[in-house]
């Protein structure tokens, strides 16, 4: 008896996997073998999706160790900075005593800071700092485990932060840069909702993503948000002026496994796990429009801003 796993074959550009055994007919009289061929592409692909699983969980734990890491040194830095601005402050009386112990006048030290730009120098460090901070801290409590906790939350808020978070990730593999995409905000008043913020973010995250990659290499790049409420429930759009999608393939756009990306880019999970998380934990729908050449809307993120008993 012979056998061969993960045989690979094509139908329709779509890759597949067999596992084929064969082995001999022993019947007297009878001659021949008995071929089974079993089509085993769905349980390839969870075990890439559990070797994968591993493999991020492992990547999540090592981003937060060095998210912690490199709090240490931001923190040290921005209150040196706030140290120096200090130091160089006219008001504080050890200043006046310091400088007058080599007979020049604070004032003259301030004046000299200024013309030689230290204040705007300590300015920009720490803003960058503490734009460094935020990243940080949005990593941090993107890569937290779920709480299941549902809180009332900003949904206008929760996206600003994670436009942040997309905005520091400038993918080589995917040629794009998030920050040179124009972002365009409509943010109507909205209440807050309840639910799990970071299933929320990792929703939201997944959809500029995947907005950002579908523009490419436009000549004026856009994404716009929208948050805004309809009825009894709060709605976020995601909208992209990318090369938008067939209808053929909007149908299937949130069954697992299925992607339009070249082998090796993307598993066919973001958009199956986005929906699960918004109809499955949250009640909610997700939906999307498109027309080629026009751009991509993933819309109706419906959340009610109530959760039912038992929920």
């Amino acid at each position: 008896m012979n056998r061969l796993r993960k045989i690979v074959g094509r139908r329709r550009e779509q890759e597949y996997f067999y596992d084929l055994l064969i082995y001999p007919l022993t019947s007297p009289g009878s001659e021949g073998v008995v071929i089974h061929l079993d089509d085993v592409t769905e349980k390839v692909h969870l075990e890439d999706v559990m070797v994968q699983s591993e493999k991020m969980l492992s990547v999540g734990s090592l981003a937060a160790g060095m998210a912690h890491e490199i709090n240490n040194p931001l923190a040290s830095v921005l209150q040196n900075v706030q140290v120096l601005a200090q130091r160089l402050s006219p008001t504080l009386r050890k200043n006046r005593e310091t400088a007058e112990q080599l007979g020049i006048s604070i004032e003259q030290v301030a004046e000299y800071a200024r013309l030689r730009g230290f204040e705007q120098m300590m300015k920009s460090i720490t803003s960058s700092g503490q734009r460094a901070a935020r990243i940080i801290e949005n990593m941090l409590n993107f890569s937290r485990k779920s709480s299941s906790s549902f809180l009332p939350c900003s949904l206008s808020e929760l996206l600003e932060k994670t436009i942040e978070l997309a905005a520091s990730d400038y993918d080589m593999k995917h040629h794009f840069d998030f920050r040179t995409i124009n972002i365009v905000r409509d943010y109507q008043p909205t209440p807050d909702v309840p639910c799990e913020s970071s299933q929320i973010q990792q929703v939201l995250l997944n959809l500029l993503k995947n907005a950002a990659q579908a523009i490419g290499s436009r000549s004026a790049p856009e994404i716009r948000v929208r948050v805004f409420p309809q009825g009894d429930q709060a709605c976020l759009q995601v909208e992209d002026n990318g090369s938008g999608i067939d209808e053929a393939i909007c149908k299937r756009i949130f069954e697992p496994f299925y992607t339009t990306k070249d082998v090796g880019v993307g598993t066919g999970l973001g958009l199956s796990v986005s929906y699960f998380l918004i109809t499955e934990n949250h009640k909610g729908s997700l939906t999307v429009t498109s027309e080629p050449g026009h751009g991509s809307c993933f819309s109706s993120i419906l959340l009610p801003f109530k959760r039912s008993a038992g929920k």
